[in-house]
Parts: C-alpha cells; structure tokens; sequence
C-alpha cells in the first residue's frame, strides 16, 4: 500500500491531543504524591517543587509522543483499527461504529474490576505491614477516578496499545513475512506489552511503599491481567474499545471504594 493510503498528521495531533489531555489528569497523582517521593529520595528536596511537577509531566509527553507516532505509523498496517484515527484521517464517524463495541468493553472493564479486586485481597496476608499501613490511608477516590479516566483510559492505552502492540506486532509480521494480524503474532504482542504495563505501574507503587517480592508480583500481575484484556479488545475491536475498559475498570474500582467507605461509617 502506499504512504497516501496512510494519513499521519490529522489522526497524529487528534491522538495526541487526547493523550495529552491525560497527561494532564496527572496532576491528580503527582502533586499530592511529592512529599512521599522526597521522603524516599532526600535528594530530591533540592528541588522546586514546580520543576518536579513540570519534569514529571514532560516526562511523560514525549513517551505520549512517540507512541502516537508510531501507533498512526504502523497501527493501520498491521489492521489495529482507531475510529478517532479513521475520523482524523478519512471521516469516518465514531460514536455510531462505537456504540456496538461499548457494552462489552464496559462489561470486561467491570468484569477485571473484580477480578483485580479479588486477587487483590487474596495478596493482602503476604504484603507486608507498611503496605496495610498504606492502604489503610484516606484515598482521595474522585482524585483517582479522575486519573484512571483520563490517564488510564486514555493515555495508557495510546502508550501500552497503540504505540507499544502496534510496534510488536508490525515487527513479528514484519520477521514472519507475513501481511496483517496475524494471531500468533498478536498474541505475543498482547502479553508482552500486557506485562510491560505491569512492570509501569511499579514507580508509581515504590512512591507509596517500599518495593518488596510480593508487592512486585502483585503489581505486575494485576496490571498485566488488565492488560491482555485491554489488548484483545484493541486487536478484535478497536483502540477505544479499549479505552472504554480500561476506563471502566476504573468506575468499578471507585462504586467498590465508595462501598467500602459507606460501610466503614455504618
């Protein structure tokens, strides 16, 4: 096929534009997590408060970047399909072609929801007390809501799904000789970006506690859960299918908070 079968910068600044809105949302985690990040790194005291934010922030915007590069690059070679992508380049709608894949993203979002909440408890007797002592603390639900709408759902799935899979599953097809998706290949790229997402959300943990064997594997695990789900999603559905789950497990994990909080004061 040639490059014009193929827009880039319409569906690029679209994507990213999104993405970045995510980034943002970042401020939620980032501004009430610096106390605890300084009293891990005494180093880090030296510097402005502002800097740390903005470092943080830009940090994450060039990975953003560079994954909607590659992702509007190589996604439509390989059949991964993103309707915002296909809006930005061809005009095709998105809310009527979405409408059709939202009840199963909701369902799965909410399914992993308590998957994760489950495995979860099953983890708590090993983790440690400073993990107890964490968890024990005032969660500003809303705060992370907030975050796993906009961060999770979108920007993650633009760093993890768009960019990283779409990456893997180019480069197998591209070794393999072989044109589309071609499922042996997808699946790889599947598990193997599932578990980098895993392994990205043990920075975030170490902020909190101190990293231990089975804080390590729990993160890892759980997050990696989520994240063959949401691949499968993006391979059988679409980009935002998966952003929809992705979101969705956040609505679960807040409605179980809220529970637990009104139980808590009954």
């Amino acid at each position: 096929m040639t490059k014009q079968e193929y827009p880039f910068w319409k569906p690029f600044f679209a994507l990213l534009l999104l993405g970045l809105l995510g980034v943002i949302s970042l401020l939620f985690h980032i501004v009430p997590q610096i106390d605890q990040m300084v009293e891990l790194f005494p180093e880090m005291a030296a510097i402005p408060v502002s800097l740390l934010i903005a470092l943080q922030l830009m940090q994450t915007s060039v990975l953003v970047l560079i994954a909607t590069v590659v992702g509007c690059l190589l996604a439509p070679r390989v059949g991964l399909v993103s309707f915002v992508y296909e809006k930005a380049a061809y005009g095709k709608p998105i809310l009527s072609r979405l409408k059709s894949q939202l009840l199963l993203a909701f369902a799965l979002g909410l399914a992993f929801a308590i998957v994760a909440i489950v495995l979860d408890l099953a983890f708590i007797p090993f983790m440690g007390e400073e993990y107890l002592a964490m968890e024990a603390q005032d969660a500003n639900l809303f705060a992370q809501l907030g975050l796993g709408l906009l961060y999770g759902g979108i920007t993650e799935e633009l760093l993890l799904r768009w960019g990283f899979m779409s990456l893997l599953v180019w480069l197998g097809c591209l070794l393999l000789r072989r044109s589309g998706s071609h499922p042996p290949v997808v699946w790889t790229a599947i598990i193997l970006s599932a578990i980098l997402f895993g392994i990205g959300h043990l920075p975030a943990m170490a902020t909190l506690v101190p990293l231990n064997t089975v804080i390590i594997v729990r993160t890892v695990l759980l997050n990696a859960i989520g994240g063959v789900v949401f691949g499968w999603l993006f391979w059988r559905r679409s980009l935002e299918a998966a952003m929809v789950a992705h979101a969705s497990t956040h609505v679960g994990f807040f409605i179980v908070g809220l529970l637990t909080m009104a139980f808590n004061l009954s």
